[in-house]
């Protein structure tokens, strides 16, 4: 939000002191009340205030009027450039020394806030003359109905329940240049259908992968469909989930997945931490780590914040570029072309700073839903996606994902402090700075048209994982030998399973192999195998045995035949001698 201000005589604004009492009040409905109290103080005599206008960056506005000592006040509205100017012509001029003018502005805002899914966000416009302002307070009143803050930048400086409301305050001494961004509800949903075209152009059979969209610390992934299902889906070092196919010769499979995504404000507990971070501080294609450019920046800078601020001041967003499938830049090109930068390059300058600083970090393919209809991906035939950088917090533990692109294009609203509830992550960058493909990029010629389709969704009840297991092992086992096998996980549910508990008991079963595993992730449609090896080292033993294994809180049982030494050795034995002797019966019967 600017202010614009015109005094009589024409003075510098700093011979007025102004104080500024705003308060924003969302009804149930969306609909947003705005407030200003403000008050004008005469520094000098000869200076009074007669006029003021305000812009707004909106047209959706109504319910205009203004008030002050004297009663209401004249105002003209214009609305030019996707922007709305009032000018408030005040009623009577308080001239004279420390003399005080007081008075009130009230519209309807319908823009400041607006649900989507499951997310209520509301959004203050910036101040575009803070610094101007000698006091300025500003209080967010939001139905209680909306549920708790799923985040609110910046912090209040309190919070307090008033009815059937909540109220938060703010003042000048936050930095709240940037506005005011809240958002309440504890999770967004999107609904998502995704193609894959893949082709096989041997003629000998091949396996290829996919990437299906990934739980990570921020989102949790339910596949209600993927047909054809997968070979298996295996996790990489990265946390891609990697979906296997087989191709016939000359074979073209066209793939579907439907699922739900729950994108989450706060990290989920418990999420599975890297085992390694040395290769997300590595030099890679459009990732030039060892340019001296790249090098002495970084070492100026240090830190992921500084560095995040150095992209968005840097970086100028083309419009004009990003329509016409550009080439990747990488991040030493994207500083010699700074105002021709597009998302790749917000995040591969992003991530090659960080790595060259000694930061691990990496880059996300993915979906990300923006009310600006020039980042929106609208296209009916290609498939528009984002890129924004993550880094690896060493006190948190978890990647913090950040957004340099739209630190920009939305006039400066801080997303390194906290993510939104708008990313919907497909795949990730960080061993390799192009592998693999997120979804969208599995096209063949004569399949151009829109692969991913996300929208707002609604939240449904989980459907927990679903663990089968089955046994791959030798019906009978003999003294002396050992016997390989196979016990096979399953997860036919639609979500992953974690932290999943193995333990294999036997009985009268001697187990060579490790007899306890703990899985952290089983993704969905995923097919685990566990090596088992058994022997028997009773001399004697002999009849059915049993293996337990116990998975989570389900027992499963595998009942196996066993054959003792006396038995390989003695009945074979007693067996040839009777044959020998029914032999000689008979001949002597014949003789």
């Amino acid at each position: 939000m600017a202010f614009f201000f015109s005094f009589h005589p024409v003075k510098a604004a700093s011979e007025i002191e102004t104080k500024y009492d705003f308060q924003y009040q969302v009804y149930s409905d969306g609909t947003t009340n705005v407030r200003q109290k403000i008050s004008l103080t005469n520094k000098i005599s000869a200076v009074y205030a007669s006029q003021y206008s305000f812009t707004l960056p909106t047209m959706a506005i109504k319910n205009i009027t203004a008030a002050d000592e004297g009663g209401p006040c004249k105002t003209d509205v214009k609305q030019e450039n996707n922007s709305t100017i009032v000018d408030i012509f005040f009623n009577e001029e308080v001239v004279g020394n420390n003399k005080t003018f007081n008075f009130n502005l009230n519209f309807d805002s319908l823009d400041v806030a607006h649900k989507d899914g499951e997310i209520w966000e509301i959004i203050i416009p910036r101040i575009a003359n803070l610094t101007e302002m000698d006091d300025y307070q500003l209080s967010l009143v939001v139905p209680v109905s909306f549920g708790k803050p799923a985040f609110i930048r910046p912090s209040p400086i309190e919070e307090k329940e008033e009815g059937d409301f909540n109220l938060y305050r703010f003042v000048k001494s936050q930095d709240i240049a940037g506005g005011v961004m809240a958002t309440f509800g504890p999770f967004q949903v999107f609904d998502f259908t995704l193609f894959y075209h893949l082709q096989n152009p041997n003629f000998s059979p091949g396996e290829t992968e996919i990437a299906l969209p990934p739980d990570t610390a921020f989102q949790q992934i339910a596949y209600q469909k993927i047909e054809p299902a997968p070979i298996n889906i295996r996790i990489d070092e990265d946390g891609n989930w990697l979906a296997k196919y087989h191709l016939k010769p000359k074979e073209k499979i066209d793939i579907v997945t439907i699922g739900k995504a729950k994108i989450f404000t706060q990290p989920q507990q418990n999420f599975p931490k890297p085992s390694s971070l040395e290769n997300n501080l590595t030099k890679l294609p459009f990732w030039e780590i060892d340019d001296p450019q790249i090098k002495k920046i970084a070492n100026d800078l240090k830190t992921p914040r500084a560095i995040y601020d150095f992209v968005v001041k840097t970086l100028d967003y083309s419009f004009e570029r990003v329509s016409q499938s550009p080439k990747r830049f990488g991040a030493v090109q994207a500083l010699a072309k700074p105002s021709e930068a597009i998302c790749m390059e917000f995040a591969d300058l992003f991530v090659a700073l960080c790595r060259a600083a000694g930061i691990p970090a990496r880059a996300v393919d993915g979906f990300a839903y923006t009310d600006d209809s020039r980042l929106r991906p609208l296209s009916l035939m290609i498939d528009v996606l984002h890129v924004w950088p993550e880094y690896y917090s060493e006190q948190k533990k978890i990647w913090i994902p950040v957004d340099p692109t739209w630190g920009k294009t939305t006039g400066g609203i801080d997303y390194f402090s906290q993510t939104d509830l708008r990313h919907l992550a497909f795949a990730i960058h960080g061993q390799d700075s192009q592998n693999p493909y997120p979804a969208g990029s599995y096209k063949l010629s004569e399949s151009l048209g829109k692969d991913v389709q996300v929208a707002f969704g609604e939240y449904q009840k989980e459907i927990p994982p679903d663990l089968k297991l089955t046994f791959d092992l030798p019906q009978k086992i003999f003294w002396g030998e050992k016997q390989k096998g196979k016990i096979l996980i399953k997860n036919e549910g639609q979500t992953a399973a974690y932290q999943v508990q193995l333990k294999i008991i036997s009985e009268g079963l001697n187990l060579v192999s490790a007899s306890e595993a703990t899985f952290e992730v089983i993704p969905p449609f995923s097919l685990t195998e566990i090596p088992v090896e058994l022997t028997i080292q009773n001399f004697f033993a002999d009849g059915q045995r049993q293996l337990k294994v116990r998975l989570n809180d389900q027992e499963f049982n595998q009942k196996i035949e066993i054959s003792s030494f006396l038995k390989q050795l003695i009945f074979p034995i007693v067996g040839e001698a009777l044959t020998l002797v029914t032999l000689l019966i008979v001949m002597k019967q014949k003789f």
